[in-house]
């Protein structure tokens, strides 16, 4: 294990591989030591994302603009679904969805993409110092950060609607905080599976299609009752979609009880997907 200068990332690894990443702040200090790093790569994510277009990082507000239109539009228009105690109307409709298209899109963007991350990257797996656990992170710092921007398209909707912007939406932190844990932990695990298993990532796209009716995005689920709705709140991401809509379209604190215990579970899943990670990164080399 090197430990020469930690202010060199291209030639030190100070962290600690295999199992012994299952210190639960020893991810932590990893990103924040390489702060500078994780940044560096999160804007490569995003610029390398949009290069060669016209509207450039402008399509980080176009893309969920469009989705939220057509959504709406099918959902609420066409079907006639309304939101439950709330005004019967477009932009009120389009506001609530909009919230849950933003939580879950941190999520999916996230993991998605991770599978086959690595591999894209193999240029890295075979400089041995290279921190390989940066770059699933970077998709995730890249993901907030279009999530941010979104929300920013959130509030110009609110404000156009001339609907009320709260103060709960200080909590949101609070919300965000499992979010960024539970992704991170699952972009470290596939990252890591999809080296040795490439169909992965045509089975995770195939489950997120799936997982975002089954999360209550484009509905409420207060209806849900009994064992429906004991189903759906075993979904983390119903969890924190339910709570992100709470702080920022119903002006409430989120319901602690559930965020507590999912925080809690969040950074559990962190932990060990940073630890899998770093315990069998060695043998990406090898099948690479």
């Amino acid at each position: 294990m090197s430990t020469t200068t930690a202010s060199d990332v291209f030639r030190t690894d100070r962290v600690s591989a295999g199992w012994a990443s299952l210190h639960p702040l020893r991810w932590a200090v990893d990103l924040i030591r390489r702060r500078q790093f994780l940044w560096r790569f999160a804007v490569r994510e995003i610029q390398g994302r949009y290069r060669g277009s016209y509207l450039g990082i402008a399509w980080a507000l176009v893309t969920p603009v469009l989705m939220l239109l057509v959504y709406t539009f099918v959902f609420h228009t066409i079907l006639g679904l309304q939101w439950e105690n709330g005004p019967d109307n477009f932009v009120a409709y389009a506001t609530q969805v909009f919230s849950g298209i933003v939580a879950f899109g941190v999520f999916s963007e996230s993991v998605t993409r991770a599978p086959l991350l690595i591999v894209q990257n193999a240029n890295y797996v075979k400089k041995v110092v290279f921190p390989l656990q940066i770059l699933p992170a970077s998709l995730v710092v890249a993901a907030v950060v279009h999530s941010l921007l979104s929300l920013l398209v959130l509030v110009i909707f609110v404000m156009v609607g001339g609907m009320t912007l709260h103060w709960s939406l200080l909590y949101l932190p609070l919300v965000y905080a499992p979010l960024v844990l539970l992704t991170l932990g699952c972009s470290w695990l596939l990252a890591a599976l999809g080296v040795f298993l490439r169909d992965i990532g045509n089975l995770v796209t195939v489950i997120m299609q799936l997982l975002f009716f089954l999360t209550p995005i484009m509905y409420s689920g207060n209806k849900l009752t009994g064992i429906k709705r004991t189903a759906m709140m075993l979904n983390p991401l119903a969890v924190i979609v339910i709570n992100f809509r709470r702080v920022v379209n119903e002006g409430a604190a989120p319901r602690w009880t559930g965020l507590t215990v999912l925080t809690a579970v969040s950074l559990a899943a962190a932990v060990v997907g940073y630890a899998f990670f770093q315990t069998i990164k060695r043998a990406f080399a090898d099948v690479i």
